[in-house]
C-alpha cells in the first residue's frame, strides 16, 4: 500500500525535472528578466516608472517596484531595508497614473513581523499576489512564515492564501499556475507548483539548495520551468497541464478550439508585448498570414487585449489589429480532439531534412482541432491558402458533434 500510495503522489505532480545542468550551464539559457536588479538580493527591485503620484500611505516609502499592468501601473512602496519594522503598501494607477486602490500589505494579513520578498498583478483574475517571507530562520517564528497570498482588490477580500512555509524570494505566474519555493540555508528546500486560481499544490519538489530564481520558457512546443539555486546550480522541469479528460458526446462543456492569429495591421505586422499593456516591454512581431496560415497560436483572448504564443515568445497583443482561424465551426458531422496531454499540430506544406514535418505548435488534451479535415496515412490535415497543418492520427480522437 505504501508503494502505491508513493506511485500516485509522483503521478500527481506536474513538474517533471528533465535536466540537471549543475553549474555547467550558459548564460544564453536565462534572460534574468524576472529579477531585473540580479539575481541574488531576495528582493525583487524593478523601477519602471518613477514619476507615479505618492499617496498619504506611502510618505516616508521607497518605491520598490514599478510596472505596467492591463489596467494601468502596480506600484509597491516600502521602508527602507536598512529599517527596525515593516511597512509595505501596493498602488494601483490607471494609465493616466492616477491612483485607484491603496492596499497596506500588513494590515490585510495582520502581519508586520514578514518580509514582502515579491509581489505580482495578475492579469487574467485581476488579483494581487504576493508572499510575507520569513526574515531569517523560520524556527525563530515558529515556522509562521513565508506564506504566498492572493487577494482581490476590487472586492477588498482575500482570495486564498497558501501553508506556511511554501514561498520566499521570487514567485512567477503563467496562465494557470503559480510556481514558487522555499528554503533557507539548513532548512528543507522546496520548489512549488500552485493552482493560479485556488492556491491548490499540484507541485511540491525538494531540492538540493534554496532557489533564487526562476523563468519560464517555451521550448520544443511545450512549457519548461528553469529553477536556479542558491549554489548556482541549474534545473530544468516540463510543465504538464491539469490532465483534463478528452471531450465526449456527453459532456456539455465546450473544449478548447484551436485558433490561429496573426497580424491583420498595415504596416504588417503586430507588437507582441509582456504585459496587455502599450507600455510593456516589446517581446517580438507577429506578422501578416503567410501563404493564407498565421504564425501564432491564441491563448487566451481578452476584451481588448489576447494572449498568444508564437515558437518560445508568448505575450499579449492589441485585439483590432488580430486576425484569427478557427477550423471549428460548427459545419462538419465530425470533430478531432486532442487525445494525449500535450499534442503536437506539424506544418507546413513542406518536409523538413528527416522527412518529417517540423513542429508548428502544441494543444493541450481536450482541444478541438478541427470539424474539416482530409486524411492521408498516418496523418490528418488542416489547410488554409496554400499551406498544411498535419495531426497524427494516433494523437486525436474524432468525435460525433
Amino acid at each position: 500500500m505504501a508503494l502505491l500510495m508513493a506511485a500516485l503522489a509522483a503521478d500527481a505532480q506536474r513538474l517533471a525535472p528533465i535536466k540537471n545542468y549543475g553549474k555547467n550551464w550558459k548564460a544564453s539559457q536565462l534572460t534574468m528578466k524576472n529579477k531585473p536588479n540580479g539575481v541574488i538580493y531576495r528582493l525583487r527591485v524593478d523601477k519602471q516608472c518613477t514619476d507615479l503620484p505618492g499617496v498619504p500611505q506611502t510618505e516616508g516609502l521607497e518605491l520598490f517596484i514599478s510596472e505596467p499592468t492591463d489596467q494601468g501601473w502596480l506600484a509597491f512602496y516600502r521602508l527602507p531595508t536598512s529599517a527596525d519594522d515593516y511597512n509595505f503598501v501596493v498602488v494601483l494607477y490607471d494609465e493616466q497614473k492616477r491612483p485607484k486602490h491603496t492596499v497596506n500589505l500588513c494590515d490585510i494579513t495582520d502581519n508586520r513581523y514578514c518580509e514582502v520578498q515579491d509581489v505580482r498583478w495578475d492579469a487574467d483574475t485581476h488579483h494581487l499576489l504576493f508572499n510575507m517571507a520569513c526574515p531569517s530562520y523560520a524556527s525563530q517564528i515558529d515556522g509562521k512564515g513565508s506564506k504566498l497570498y492572493c487577494y482581490d482588490v476590487e472586492g477588498r477580500r482575500m482570495v486564498w492564501q497558501t501553508d506556511y512555509l511554501v514561498s520566499n524570494d521570487i514567485f512567477i505566474l503563467d496562465r494557470d499556475f503559480v510556481f514558487c519555493g522555499y528554503g533557507f540555508t539548513s532548512e528543507k528546500d522546496y520548489l512549488y507548483m500552485l493552482d493560479k486560481r485556488t492556491g491548490k499544490v499540484y507541485s511540491k519538489l525538494p531540492i538540493a539548495s534554496k532557489m533564487h530564481y526562476l523563468e519560464l520558457k517555451i521550448e520544443g512546443g511545450r512549457e519548461v520551468l528553469y529553477a536556479l539555486d542558491n549554489d548556482d546550480n541549474l534545473y530544468s522541469y516540463a510543465v504538464q497541464g491539469k490532465g483534463t479528460a478528452a471531450p465526449t458526446a456527453t459532456q456539455t462543456t465546450a473544449p478548447t478550439v484551436f485558433t490561429v492569429v496573426y497580424a491583420t495591421s498595415d504596416d504588417g505586422f503586430l507588437n507582441i508585448r509582456e504585459q496587455p499593456s502599450t507600455k510593456a516591454p516589446i517581446l517580438g512581431k507577429l506578422y501578416g498570414p503567410m501563404h493564407g496560415l498565421g504564425s501564432g497560436v491564441l491563448l487566451e483572448e481578452g476584451t481588448n487585449w489576447s494572449r498568444i504564443r508564437m515558437g518560445d515568445v508568448t505575450g499579449w497583443v492589441y485585439n483590432p489589429y488580430l486576425g484569427r482561424q478557427s477550423w471549428y465551426d460548427g459545419t462538419g458531422r465530425k470533430v478531432l480532439v486532442a487525445g494525449c496531454e500535450q499534442m503536437p499540430i506539424f506544418g507546413e506544406n513542406y518536409v523538413d531534412d528527416d522527412g518529417g514535418y517540423p513542429l508548428f505548435t502544441t494543444v493541450k488534451k481536450g482541444t478541438v482541432i478541427a470539424d474539416e479535415y482530409d486524411e492521408i496515412p498516418d496523418y490528418y490535415v488542416l489547410k488554409t491558402g496554400h499551406d498544411y497543418l498535419f495531426i497524427r492520427k494516433g494523437d486525436v480522437v474524432v468525435r460525433a458533434k
